[in-house]
């Protein structure tokens, strides 16, 4: 029976430690996905900016998602084996940089480039952080670490898209992506000054073996079969689709629908916490299924939506809905060897991310319509 304090890696710090390295870790996490956030409103706005149809709107955002998937499991391995504190430094810079060549673009292509850089951070930095909490926590309060991890990832949400939304609107498209990249370099020097040994974990090798393995893995299968169909909901439609459609059937605003999308993340931070405390007690299975099917019938009913006040409550349940599933990454530290973490958590990334880029791809496809070049610069900038 592990002590207090001890890890399933073997490894051990103490409570207060513990606790200490996941609040800052989690910190981290809200100023990153607050400034990501910041795009959400805006992203397929900008990208129309361009001159671009709305098929390769889908393709920008989804490129984000598609760059995470081929380095998901390497960065997972290659946390463990390297150090997981200097993968996380390295996923925080490359967003930062991401942030400012998208901001800075001048043509589709660039921005492109932008996005890439941006899927490449995030999924080093992710999944890095990921492993640093599941190592961080004792094994009976999975639930509780991960939770407050994730929740406060989804508290940054809550705040970002309405601020995204008055920024472009008032400054420029453009201008969300240079606070995003603030935000990115704060967070640098957060884990770089206040992460230390104690996220270090030992990793192992990761084979065709032992993808097998965990792909034959009937809960892991599905655990991650779930997640892909969050994703494309989260990233297909909620995040590409409904900007679209928001602004172009309902007539709002960037920050009317920016208050929507803080609307929905707030719900979703309600439900999220306490379904990861009593995931622990009563088991991760029943709030994974209920969230699932929950959102399914949410969505069904979005595509009734008429008007403004209908769209915004069906979004704010949904959120709700999403947050039952609780921090779905401590069922996959709950059910994989402590030597395979990393290639557990990669690999569970990676499925999470697929459908981060077949959703936007996919979904835009049905989409006719091209974009109009419109003011995408920060208003302070001079004209060219």
């Amino acid at each position: 029976m592990l002590s207090m304090g001890a890890r399933d890696d073997g490894g051990w710090c103490s409570p207060r430690q513990g606790f200490r390295a996941t609040l800052l870790i989690s910190v981290v996490g809200f100023l990153v996905s607050f400034g990501f956030s910041l795009l959400a409103p805006v992203l397929p706005l900008y990208a129309l900016t361009f001159g671009v149809d709305l098929a390769f709107v889908g393709v920008l955002v989804g490129s984000i998602g598609i760059t995470k998937v081929a380095l998901d499991i390497p960065a997972g391995v290659a946390s463990d084996r390297i150090g997981t504190k200097r993968f996380m430094s390295l996923g925080l810079m490359t967003v930062t940089v991401s942030a400012i060549v998208s901001a800075l673009a001048v043509n589709e292509w660039m921005l492109l480039i932008g996005l890439v850089l941006q899927g490449a951070g995030s999924a080093v930095y992710f999944t890095s952080s990921y492993l640093a909490v599941s190592r961080l926590c004792p094994v009976g309060k999975r639930g509780r670490h991960l939770g407050l991890f994730v929740s406060l990832q989804f508290l940054g949400s809550t705040s970002g898209p309405l601020v995204g939304g008055l920024f472009g609107q008032s400054f420029g498209l453009g201008t969300p992506f240079l606070v995003y990249a603030l935000f990115a370099g704060a967070s640098l020097a957060m884990v770089h000054f206040g992460v230390g040994s104690e996220v270090e974990g030992k990793g192992g090798r990761i084979d065709v073996r032992q993808l097998t393995s965990a792909l034959r893995d009937r809960t892991l299968a599905a655990i991650n079969v779930g997640l892909l169909a969050i994703s494309v909901v989260r990233i297909g439609l909620i995040a590409t689709v409904l900007p679209v459609f928001a602004t172009g059937n309902l007539g709002m605003s960037p920050v009317e629908f920016g208050a929507v999308l803080t609307a929905f993340s707030l719900a979703n931070f309600v439900t999220l916490l306490p379904a990861g405390a009593l995931s622990d007690r009563l088991g991760r299975r029943p709030f994974m299924f209920t969230s699932l099917m929950a959102t399914g019938l949410l969505v069904l009913l979005l595509s009734l939506s008429h008007g403004a006040m209908s769209f915004a409550a069906i979004m704010i349940a949904m959120g709700a809905a999403l947050g039952l599933t609780g921090p779905i990454g401590a069922w996959v530290s709950d059910i994989s060897r402590p030597a395979e973490l990393g290639a557990s958590m990669g690999l569970f990334r990676t499925m999470g991310d697929v459908g981060s880029f077949i959703g936007p791809v996919a979904l835009t496809m049905f989409l006719p319509g091209e974009g109009a070049p419109s003011d995408r610069r920060p208003s302070c900038w001079p004209a060219s």
